[in-house]
């Protein structure tokens, strides 16, 4: 399953996959030799642009046939994994698209001023300081952050135009690829998904594309649980790696999908 934001690495104690383990669990499902379809379970609204690519590649690289199922959300990076496989199944209520890229820097100088602080920040070369939450961007600063964003974006539009080629039209895909987020059934008219179906439905289809008869079984990959080990002794290590990731995360500006 890709549940939730896509990160690169989760914590033991989080129940979903990060990206670098998602990638081997398909190469696990790829070498399976009782697995004939890999059926990516996706609800998720994106997350980083590197995590979220691990997985394109990976589903790219795949000998067996793909199919994604796209449950309550299948949004930005999760829609770019979803195009990576070779069909694409949706609900009509599910909410996907959103393909766009997304920068948040926060900023809290006027509220350090507010407060009587003053915070010196030093750096050593012109834009090592872009993004502090300590002073407001410069006009050449935003430049920098969107023209690396409008890259990302470009490979974004290019890639998904790629993977579905032959379904998707450029003109018409051109008019959506804007940020907005679309119904399963407003997708399916889009071009962007190629079934709407509910789940069990959408298991049994994949199992038809890659030409297992009969009721398929179902294997899932889920992460292990934690041990005795991970719950004492992994405990603060996760703590403080969560912190220094919230930390790290308010203090510096991240480009996602």
């Amino acid at each position: 399953p890709i549940k939730g934001e896509i990160v690169m690495e989760r914590s033991s104690f989080s129940p979903e996959f990060g990206a670098l383990a998602i990638v081997e669990k398909l190469e696990e499902a790829d070498a399976d030799p009782s697995v004939g379809v890999i059926f990516l379970d996706i609800d998720s609204p994106g997350g980083s642009v590197v995590a979220t690519k691990q997985i394109v590649y990976k589903i790219r690289e795949l000998n067996k046939p793909s199919v994604a199922y796209i449950g309550e959300a299948g949004a930005s990076g999760a829609y770019y994994v979803a195009a990576a496989t070779d069909y694409v199944i949706a609900d009509s209520g599910s909410i996907v698209g959103s393909i766009g890229v997304i920068s948040i820097i926060p900023n809290i100088e006027k509220l350090l001023e507010n407060w009587g602080v003053e915070v010196e920040v030093l750096t050593e070369g012109k834009f090592k300081g872009s993004g502090s939450i300590f002073e407001s961007l410069s006009e050449e600063e935003k430049a920098l952050f969107l023209n690396i964003m409008e890259e990302v974006f470009v490979e974004f539009k290019e890639d998904i135009l790629e993977f579905r080629q032959g379904k998707l039209q450029r003109e018409k895909f051109e008019e959506i690829a804007d940020g907005r987020i679309l119904s399963g059934k407003q997708a399916l008219e889009a071009k962007l998904v190629d079934e709407l179906l509910p789940r069990e439905q959408a298991i049994e289809k994949a199992a038809r594309l890659a030409g297992i008869e009969g009721k398929p079984s179902v294997t899932t990959y889920y992460k292990e649980e934690p041990s005795i080990f991970d719950l004492f002794f992994v405990g603060g290590k996760a703590f403080a790696e969560g912190f220094k990731e919230s930390i790290s995360d308010a203090g510096s500006a991240s480009i996602k999908t």
